[in-house]
């Protein structure tokens, strides 16, 4: 086994399942991941034994009501909280604070994909100084037609069904709408990868979460529309190294027009060191794509030079 497993309480008392693969070699940093809706960090285990060859500790929390960290998975997608972003953001400061205790003397990158970006994109907002460099996959703009008609519609049934209900309509509007750009579909994950082999172990994954509760489809589309504002960009540090790769054509980085955009006002706000990439044909996950050597091996070779450069 390439890993161990722990979990840690969080302050309002949940308990949050997280991985951690060590090091194979000396010792360079740490990398964190956030993952996505819907999935879970147990699928980084390929990406995580590459980095933990190539010197780097990588530490990933299940999200709350994903994966490991629900008590059973009746409970998987179903969130009764006040702000799923903002919880979900400060579970992952937990593990950060968990991490830095244990290596103090290290230093550590924040690693988020697609939903996992968006909080990755906040939590550099309020502890961006404690952190060396973001790296950041299958991120998105706020899409201001389907954001607002989602957020409108969500609230609406919301003040009838309550935040916790699921709703097959929000689901319509949401992950449907992203499969639309692969007709005909074979999947309903089309949209995820090229890859058949990878969007049968997605779909086939007995921790895939396929219906959420209201709230977290509210919080979301909030917290999105809050990160992708001029203002929050600017409370990223000018300072912090930050990658982001895509697929041009993944829907949710608006087949790649989106991700163009968050590049545009992250270089509108003054970061210092940002290297962009977009893969020509890829979709949504670009580390689970047919050309999945090329994107691991750009990735390794960013980060090992931003580590080398910051010591």
């Amino acid at each position: 086994m390439h890993y161990t497993t722990n979990t840690y309480i969080t302050r309002d008392k949940e308990v949050i399942f997280y991985y951690k693969w060590a090091a194979k070699t000396p010792l360079k940093g740490i990398v964190q991941i956030s993952h996505g809706i819907g999935e879970h960090a147990g699928r980084y285990h390929s990406i995580a034994k590459l980095l933990q060859e190539q010197g780097y500790e990588v530490y990933a929390n299940d999200h709350r009501v994903h994966g490991k960290s629900v008590k059973s998975k009746k409970f998987m997608g179903i969130y009764k909280g006040a702000n799923y972003f903002d919880d979900a953001v400060k579970d992952m400061r937990e593990l950060t604070l968990l991490i830095k205790k244990a290596q103090p003397n290290y230093k550590v990158i924040l690693f988020g994909h697609s939903m996992g970006s968006l909080l990755s994109r906040k939590y550099v907002t309020k502890y961006g100084d404690d952190l060396t460099a973001l790296i950041l996959s299958g991120t998105a703009s706020f899409k201001k037609g389907l954001g607002t008609i989602g957020l409108f519609s969500a609230n609406i049934i919301r003040v009838f069904k309550g935040r916790s209900k699921k709703n097959k309509f929000i689901k319509s509007i949401s992950f449907a709408e992203f499969n639309k750009n692969f007709k005909p579909n074979r999947t309903e994950l089309d949209w995820i990868s090229t890859d058949e082999k990878q969007v049968d172990i997605f779909k086939n994954d007995p921790y895939r979460i396929i219906d959420f509760s209201l709230s977290i489809f509210i919080d979301l589309i909030k917290g999105s529309k809050e990160i992708n504002t001029q203002e929050a960009f600017n409370a990223t540090p000018k300072s912090l190294p930050i990658y982001i790769f895509s697929g041009d054509k993944d829907p949710v980085g608006d087949m790649g027009k989106g991700v163009k955009k968050v590049v545009k006002q992250y270089y509108k706000a003054g970061i210092k060191d940002l290297t962009f990439k977009l893969y020509k044909g890829g979709r949504h996950e670009m580390l689970n794509e047919t050309n999945k050597t090329e994107v691991e091996r750009d990735l390794i070779t960013w980060l090992n030079s931003r580590i080398s450069n910051s010591n």
